[in-house]
């Protein structure tokens, strides 16, 4: 399932209204692979994945074409809380 992504949270720390609404849109994917469900995201400049991979994932949200997802990040040696607010629909995000 592909969708369009935007992280909620920064060093595990909720971001601002501002800082969340600010990001751009990254695509990603969610994927089964050996039997591990995870979240991957392309960079906004196209660079190759991973851009960032959530490990864990589980729904915490859903509304509309909307969904919520929750789980772990690694940035650098650190592993953080994340949660990615994802759109699966072709509405007016982008």
């Amino acid at each position: 399932m592909r969708v369009r992504m935007k992280r909620r949270l920064r060093g595990g720390i909720e971001l601002s209204d501002k800082d969340f609404h600010g990001q751009e849109w990254t695509r990603g994917m969610l994927q089964l692979e050996r039997g591990v469900l995870y979240l991957c995201l392309s960079s906004p400049g196209n660079m190759p994945p991973p851009y960032g991979i959530l490990y864990r994932p589980v729904i915490k949200a859903c509304f509309s074409d909307t969904i919520s997802f929750s789980g772990i990040e690694r940035e650098g040696e650190q592993w953080f809380a994340q949660v990615w607010f994802c759109s699966v629909g072709s509405g007016h995000y982008g």
